[in-house]
């Protein structure tokens, strides 16, 4: 019987090999010129189904030859584009009997000779794609050798904030690709300090879908903002890179370097920095003198002070940094591997001084004063890895291992008082902190894909798994002082060691099928399946007065806690399409969703939630013309709390804002409404964006904050003293946030500049519990960007920026609170190169703050500078003075509101230091053919 068994299932196995092996041909031709009759290197080839779903994408060759394989029979829509010629659109009918003829594919130029007058027009400047805007990189000006982000800065709608942290339109940019390739994952912010401006073709801002979406062609609503840079296809075979070093006074350094391998698909590059001037965005053209490498007008913005302040923006740190990237491809292009590596050791010394005003409706508000004092030292190892593997055209697996690891050591030492609006005193506290933390992630991703004998019949099924661990070792000391009629009333001292120790693991997985209902139309089914698992411990011991030694075991402090979510959801979705016309999409899923919480310690407590959702989602998107589109999408969600949300422990490791979780918590229901429009014009590259996004939530998590007003007991033999606060996570309904996002971009010829402008326009209306009373804060705000970068060429970059930032808080709980906040920054950067390669750049920052607490400084200047002169034949060198805040002036301020308070701190910033530093870069392509482009230059000098 066994025998039987085994023989049905082989014959079930071969049927599917089978299946899979059926007659698949490979479509062959060239792409040519339809005037010169040559061929067109580097054409962008796209074959799509009959439902608009993408099959596979190839360039051509140095001929312009192409060869599309293993495409199974049936009708296929194939597209062609090269810069500057109109593209082409071919319908191709695959037979099963035998292979189609070779096609020749001729395109015609965007703009041709008039008789006997030769017109020689530049390709556009940007071009709109789909989900796809991209921009012609010699439409912008950078100095020779600058970093890749002197580039991209200059885009319309990009923004680089003094973090490092890319925007584009208004997001946050998740990922930086090259050449449609991964590129070190793990921080995009590496990839524009790693590559250089003169490599780059095209600059591409992807709305990019998910991998499903992308296969299958059906919205799942998932999206992410994608920088995609383009390589010039000569510098795509060779090595390049820089080292640099530089040291100064008070002891100051800034060294490293990157090197980079590129033999057309095949790619490495490895990136190490060192420094004590808080770098820790890999910038390398601060060591060279004062970030001036093309116009960063764009820097600064987050009301934080200043823009070179290198990395969080709060402190002096000391960073080491080492990263590197391989990319490879083989089996004629199939396999596709891509791993990264990233080690990061930072210690910073931080001081700040914080004045918060805390909200309390109709009471009379509290005002707190806090100095505060940490060192910390973080170490941590993040490493990537994607292998993607197209069995053949009709299948193809996805593996994404993710594994990291971070150790944290941080030392706080704080001195706080509160006080009433008459500036009685409340309460005072001192108090110093002692943290370990050590976690430990692994994640991973299996996808397969497979279509199906007919076009737009897919199946794919998706797997995720996670791992993670954490421990935690807290030292808590703190003496706190509470008055009564101004005089101190009692005093008490809290010393006790907290022990954490927590694991989770996670496992889903979706199963989706399409079937096409007509030359229009089709359906998908889904089904997804999740359950995850966490677990938590913490221990806390106190220590005896008498003796400094760890004592007695707190039960009321301590907590053993698990928590389990599972759900499970299926939907049908609808999409009608009509190519480069429209397209309509309709969804719904069922979810259900079960929460189980066990409390096994102080005592045992089960407690669990069930829900059931219905998820809708729809989207439109037209195109009006070639060069202007407008999408609409809604989707909705859920979020499960986390465990450190649920696990009801008491933590008083700031007896002044002790804290718990909520075993009661729901989940979190959420509706995001997003409306967008791109246009473009390609003869002049003036564009035009704009993105309106809603979101609204139900059950949101927020926190409740008690503020006693006398000594209360929150718990037993826990003691919540006058103007201390009791946090505790709750559901609410009634958040909303609006935000409309526009950039304008347009070179202006006669000044030789690129304009660009941007507006952001908010609205969010956040909701909290104070004192068991419902409370809201309504925010309003208002965000003009103006840039202008020179089009003057290489030897000249000048930018020169405004930002100004206009925010309006009202409270519910007080009509009479009204919080105006103006902030502007003006920023010019000059850099020039002149006689026999003396360089002379200069960066000049003017903050102004309105609105601030009293005793803070309302505007700065800071003044970067440096001079240098370049060395060797082909300028490859560079030797350096370069002067950082020359006025000393430096400040670092910054503004937080929330719906319980309003938060002005001041932080200790880097002062003013000289650097001299020798930079050397490194050119050399050619010397073989890559897959990319040609390789008949060597030592190509830059652009």
């Amino acid at each position: 019987m066994n025998n039987l068994y085994k023989r049905y299932y082989l014959v079930l196995f071969l049927l599917f090999c089978s299946l899979i092996a059926l007659s698949q041909q490979a479509i062959r031709g060239k792409v040519l010129d339809s005037i010169d009759n040559v061929g067109l290197h580097g054409a962008d080839l796209r074959l799509f189904t009959s439902n608009d779903s993408l099959l596979e994408q190839r360039a051509t060759d140095a001929a312009g030859n192409f060869q599309l394989k293993q495409v199974p029979p049936g009708r296929y829509r194939l597209q062609v584009n090269f810069l500057g010629y109109r593209p082409a659109y071919l319908t191709i009918h695959i037979p099963s009997e035998g292979p189609p003829q070779p096609t020749s594919i001729r395109l015609i130029p965007e703009y041709r000779a008039l008789e006997e007058v030769a017109i020689i027009a530049a390709p556009p400047v940007s071009v709109l794609k789909g989900d796809t805007t991209e921009f012609d990189a010699a439409a912008f000006s950078t100095e020779p050798y600058a970093d890749a982000d002197a580039l991209v800065m200059q885009i319309p709608g990009v923004e680089i904030d003094e973090e490092g942290q890319i925007k584009a339109q208004g997001e946050d940019v998740q990922r930086i690709v090259v050449d449609g390739k991964e590129f070190f994952s793990t921080d995009p912010r590496i990839a524009l300090k790693t590559l250089p401006a003169d490599i780059i073709s095209k600059i591409q801002i992807i709305d990019e879908k998910s991998e499903q979406a992308q296969f299958t062609g059906f919205d799942d609503g998932q999206r992410r903002k994608v920088i995609n840079i383009v390589t010039r296809p000569d510098r795509r075979h060779g090595y390049f890179g820089r080292a640099a070093g530089g040291y100064g006074a008070s002891e100051r350094y800034n060294t490293g370097g990157n090197l980079n391998l590129f033999n057309g698909d095949k790619r490495f590059t490895i990136f190490a920095v060192s420094n004590n001037v808080n770098q820790s965005d890999f910038s390398m053209a601060s060591i060279a003198g004062g970030e001036s490498g093309g116009g960063r007008n764009s820097r600064g913005g987050r009301n934080r002070g200043n823009p070179a302040d290198g990395g969080n923006g709060r402190g002096i740190n000391r960073t080491n940094n080492v990263s590197t990237n391989f990319n490879n491809e083989w089996l004629d292009e199939r396999l596709d591997f891509n791993a990264n590596y990233a080690f990061n050791s930072t210690s910073n010394t931080t001081n700040s001084l914080t004045n918060r005003e805390y909200l309390i409706g109709s009471n009379a508000n509290q005002f707190n004063t806090q100095n505060q004092e940490s060192n910390s030292i973080n170490y941590s190892h993040r490493a990537n890895m994607r292998v993607r593997f197209d069995i053949d055209s009709s299948q193809r697996i996805d593996f994404r291992p993710s594994l990291s690891f971070q150790q944290n050591n941080r030392t706080l030492f704080s001195n706080g008082r509160m006080v009433s609006a008459t500036d009685d005193p409340i309460n005072a506290s001192k108090r110093t902190n002692d943290n370990d933390n050590f976690n430990f992630n692994f994640s991973g991703s299996l996808d397969y894909r497979l279509r199906l004998g007919k076009p737009g019949r897919t199946v794919s099924l998706s797997a995720n798994g996670s791992t993670n661990s954490n421990k935690g070792l807290v030292h808590t000391y703190s003496l706190n002082e509470f008055f009564e009629a101004q005089t101190s009333g009692r005093t008490d001292t809290v010393s006790n060691q907290n022990n954490t120790n927590g694991y989770g693991n996670g496992i889903t997985g979706r199963l989706a099928y399409t079937e096409p209902l007509g030359q229009h139309s089709r359906v998908q089914a889904n089904y997804s399946l999740r359950n995850t698992a966490n677990y938590s411990n913490r221990e806390t011991f106190e220590f005896l007065i008498e003796t400094g030694q760890l004592g007695e075991f707190n039960k009321q402090l301590s907590n053993e806690f698990r928590n389990d979510y599972t759900y499970q959801s299926g939907g049908l979705s609808y999409q009608i399409a009509k190519r480069d016309s429209f397209r309509f999409e309709l969804g719904i899923d069922f979810q259900d969703a079960k929460i189980n919480n066990h409390r096994t310690f102080p005592d045992a407590r089960i407690t669990g939630s069930h829900f059931s959702s219905y998820l809708p989602n729809a989207s439109f998107s037209y195109h009006f013309s070639r060069d202007k589109e407008a999408q609409i999408s809604y989707n909705s969600a859920t979020n499960a709390p986390s465990i450190s949300q649920l696990q009801d422990v008491i933590n008083n490791q700031n007896p002044l804002n002790i804290r718990t979780g909520n075993a009661d918590l729901k989940q979190e229901f959420g509706h995001r409404l997003n409306l967008r429009f791109n246009s473009v014009k390609r003869e002049t590259g003036r564009n035009f964006s704009a993105n309106v996004n809603a979101e609204f939530s139900n059950n949101r998590i927020v926190n409740s904050t008690y503020i006693a007003s006398k000594d209360t007991l929150i718990a037993p033999e826990v003691l919540l003293g006058a103007g201390g606060q009791f946090t505790r996570p709750e559901n609410i309904n009634g958040y909303y946030s609006v935000r409309v996002h526009t950039t304008y971009g347009t070179p202006i010829k006669p000044w030789k500049i690129n304009l660009n402008l941007s507006t952001n326009l908010y609205q969010n209306h956040d909701i909290g519990l104070i004192n068991h009373v419902e409370t809201y804060s309504n925010s309003y705000g208002i965000n003009q960007r103006i840039g202008a970068n020179s089009r003057f060429g290489p030897h000249l970059v000048i930018g020169l920026s405004y930002m100004g930032n206009y925010s309006v808080v009202r409270n519910n709980s007080n009509t009479d609170l009204s919080y105006n906040y103006y902030n502007q920054i003006i920023r010019n950067d000059v850099a020039y190169t002149f006689w026999k390669g003396i360089r002379a750049a200069s960066s000049l920052y003017y903050n102004y703050n309105q609105g601030l607490a009293e005793g803070y400084d309302q505007q700065f200047i800071l003044w970067n500078a440096s001079i240098g002169k370049k060395l060797f034949k082909r300028q490859e060198g560079e030797i350096t003075l370069s002067a950082y805040d020359l006025l000393n002036r430096n400040t670092n301020i910054n503004r937080s509101i929330s719906e319980r308070y309003i938060q002005d701190s001041l932080n200790n910033a880097l002062q003013q230091y000289f650097l001299l530093s020798f930079t050397y870069n490194v050119r050399h392509f050619g010397g073989g053919r890559s897959k990319g482009g040609r390789s008949n230059q060597r030592n190509f000098p830059p652009r």
